[in-house]
């Protein structure tokens, strides 16, 4: 009896401990943070899924490209909780074998942001998602595991101790692209980005880089970019299977150093109007 008393005790343990809130899984670890201590009644919070790479692995941004996943988080939230779309950093250029492809090396921070009801009356309320997720390396794992995280409700929360990742990571977020003219001329199986700065102070920032946001444009050729009098342009080549009747341009410009600004955002967001070439 003391026997089958202690199995039970233990996994009662482990049911409460079975959708921790880290998963070390292959080429990388992933972790369910708050950048608050507490949730407020109606007052909107963020959390994120903090990924670490191993060296030389990487994961996929939102539009993969020509390869790979996009990571996933599909949530089950307690009734009146409501869970926005991941604010997606900037990609990076990587890798699958020798294909190029849109993902993240670097540790990375996806965040979400979570909006209670306002008749919130529990003491404790638990977070709980399912992460998915492809990493690869020179060859790719699939990876998924639940994850949950339990916060206190309180009338007012404050910064929680790692509330300084969601600063950094918002600090990579493409901005919107003002400042900048766009227009964008298609030719074939290519499309030619043309941008003017509307103000002499910005210039075409060094290494500059388009990842789409839709798979309109192939993420492996490279890009073809040219500058004068200020101004660039950058030949792209369209996807063998682009999305249909797409007329727009969506997607993220990067850059070693600012588009609005040298100590501006690395990072912005465009969508121009394609118009056929005559």
């Amino acid at each position: 009896m003391r026997a089958l008393f202690l199995f039970l005790s233990l996994l009662a343990a482990a049911s409460l401990h079975a959708n921790p809130a880290a998963h070390k899984g292959t080429g990388l670890s992933v972790e369910l943070i708050a950048e608050s201590t507490s949730i407020s009644p109606g007052k909107p919070f963020s959390v994120g899924l903090l990924i670490h790479h191993d060296r030389g692995y990487h994961t996929y941004w939102k539009n993969p490209g020509l390869a790979g996943v996009a990571t996933n988080l599909n949530w089950s939230l307690p009734r009146g909780f409501k869970a926005g779309p991941i604010q997606w950093p900037a990609p990076e250029k990587v890798k699958m074998a020798a294909i190029n492809t849109h993902g993240f090396e670097s540790d990375t921070l996806l965040i979400v942001e979570i909006t209670p009801p306002k008749n919130l009356r529990s003491s404790e309320i638990t977070l709980r998602t399912k992460a998915s997720w492809m990493c690869c390396f020179r060859s790719c794992a699939p990876g998924f595991c639940d994850l949950a995280l339990t916060l206190p409700v309180a009338p007012a929360p404050s910064p929680g101790p790692r509330a300084d990742l969601f600063t950094k990571a918002r600090s990579l977020h493409p901005l919107p692209a003002s400042g900048w003219q766009f227009s964008a001329l298609r030719s074939g199986n290519t499309i030619t980005l043309s941008g003017h700065p509307l103000t002499p102070t910005l210039k075409i920032p060094a290494h500059p880089q388009f990842f789409s946001a839709d798979n309109l444009i192939c993420s492996h050729p490279d890009q073809l970019w040219s500058s004068s009098d200020g101004s660039f342009k950058a030949v792209l080549t369209i996807s063998e299977m682009p999305p249909k009747n797409q007329s727009v341009l969506r997607g993220t410009l990067t850059a070693d150093s600012g588009w609005l600004g040298s100590k501006s955002s690395k990072a912005i967001d465009i969508a121009v109007p394609v118009t056929p070439a005559p």
